[in-house]
């Protein structure tokens, strides 16, 4: 199997398993800027009481800074299992089985954060109707580390509150908006100016979030909603929700996705808010082991990440509960901060390479799923990202880049198989023991660009990065 492909000829470099793509890139219309901090990863609240957010945890600090300036969000179900007392040592409360948090658990936190350069998404409790311990909890907050405070989000999931048990039956958005309306007043009268961000909602097929953003038009600044693609409660191999890779890679699938996100975005603007997608993964309740920790999951991410930033949100969260088998981009030891980056880790790594500038409109022919990103810097630089998500057929691709470009270079995202857990690199480079990662300029494979047109080869399952200059 050919891995590289530089030539003019598409025919003559068409085998009977190639399947041809001709990929248009349209740079006299630049669209939206991506957001320095687009790229984010979400985590559980009660990870706080374990030893990773600390400034001198170097391999966390460099996974964080490998992406630029990110956004790291605490939340999850446990936002609403943690309880602030100023006074305290992190710990876990064995009668009650909630984490407790103090002033020095988040001297940690934003030291870590001071050290990474991410700002933070600071989750706090809204279920426990202890809005006074919030307001405490985000002042202290905003006096050790208010440079690192992107906004406090108010409560989790308040849609599923009875599915926790944290409300009764019959709950409802008309019950949650003076609730949270309550506690907004009590953290804005401690905190004035803060910077607000909700509702944190579930996917759903009602209207929660819409009615929720309205109902809190003027009370929050950033609307933030939580999508997973595919269900983990889902025991029907054939449906459309069914946690597989198949499923996962469907075009259907991520029409679905940015559909949700469109309309989240709307209803956000209409109420004057920027939007968020705070909590985000592959498949609901964990993920799921043999598709979620495959290399399948970092060819999905880098073509949904493109895809929601060309809508104009703010940026994307990827939930993390730091367990092997799951979810997560990073792994912990636990207890302990040994750490390990996954296959979904690696999409991150390319977000954050091509992910610069503003993005230009592409367009794909072929009877392949292959799917195509481009944006364009401001020294003229343009990347051209290509994911062939068949996982069978090796893709010939022809590029029209515009006459103006003369030189490129490839940096591919692969694995040895599509369901590999291991052995996965991007420009041919590993994370490191350390969590550092800095490709290897040497390894870098030039591509011809003639006539506006270069051709490059992917094979089945892989991604690839073309960096194209005048």
């Amino acid at each position: 199997m050919r891995h590289y492909l530089c030539s003019l000829g598409l025919a003559a470099a068409l085998s009977a398993a190639d399947i041809p793509a001709q990929v248009t890139v349209d740079t006299a219309a630049p669209g939206l800027t991506i957001p320095a901090d687009f790229l984010g990863i979400s985590y559980e609240k009660n990870a706080l009481i374990e030893p990773h957010f600390k400034a001198d945890n170097t391999v966390l600090v460099n996974l964080h800074r490998n992406l630029g300036t990110g956004t790291l969000r605490l939340g999850g179900n446990k936002v609403e299992l943690t309880r602030w007392r100023a006074d305290a040592t992190a710990m876990l409360d064995k009668k009650t089985g909630q984490a407790v948090i103090g002033r020095a658990t988040l001297d940690d936190l934003y030291g870590f954060l001071q050290a990474t350069q991410w700002k933070c998404l600071h989750g706090l409790n809204l279920a426990s109707n202890a809005p006074e311990q919030s307001a405490d909890e985000a002042a202290y907050a905003l006096k050790v580390g208010a440079r690192s405070v992107l906004a406090f989000e108010i409560g989790n999931e308040p849609n599923l509150y009875v599915n926790h048990a944290a409300r009764k039956d019959g709950y409802s958005c008309a019950q949650y908006l003076p609730e949270a309306q309550a506690a907004i007043k009590v953290i804005r009268a401690q905190n004035p100016g803060v910077v607000l961000a909700g509702p944190a909602t579930a996917r759903r097929t009602d209207h929660w979030f819409e009615d929720a953003v309205a109902g809190l038009k003027g009370q929050l600044q950033i609307g933030t909603s939580h999508l997973y693609a595919l269900s983990g409660g889902s025991t029907n191999p054939k449906s459309a929700n069914f946690p597989s890779v198949e499923n996962l890679l469907l075009p259907a699938t991520m029409a679905k996705d940015v559909t949700m996100v469109d309309e989240h975005l709307a209803a956000a603007k209409a109420a004057g808010m920027r939007y968020r997608l705070a909590e985000f993964n592959s498949v609901s309740n964990g993920g799921r082991t043999g598709v979620s920790d495959t290399f399948v999951s970092a060819l999905w991410a880098t073509d949904f990440l493109f895809s929601i930033a060309a809508r104009g949100a703010d940026g994307v969260n990827f939930h993390c509960n730091l367990k092997p088998g799951s979810y997560s981009p990073i792994s912990a030891v636990k207890g302990g901060t040994r750490y390990t980056a996954h296959p979904l880790y690696y999409a991150l790594l390319l977000f954050h390479d091509a992910g610069q500038g503003r993005l230009l409109p592409t367009k794909v022919r072929s009877t392949a799923n292959l799917v195509a990103h481009a944006t364009l810097d401001a020294s003229g630089k343009m990347r051209v990202v290509l994911v062939n998500k068949d996982l069978a057929q090796e893709v010939v691709a022809t590029i029209q880049v515009g006459a103006r470009f003369r030189a490129g270079s490839v940096r591919r995202l692969s694995a040895p198989q599509a369901t590999a857990q291991d052995g996965v690199t991007y420009a041919d480079t590993m994370v490191s023991a350390n969590g550092s990662w800095k490709p290897q300029l040497s390894l870098e494979r030039a591509v011809a660009v003639h006539a506006g047109q270069a051709v490059v080869t992917l094979p089945p399952a892989s991604a690839m990065v073309l960096t194209i200059t005048e």
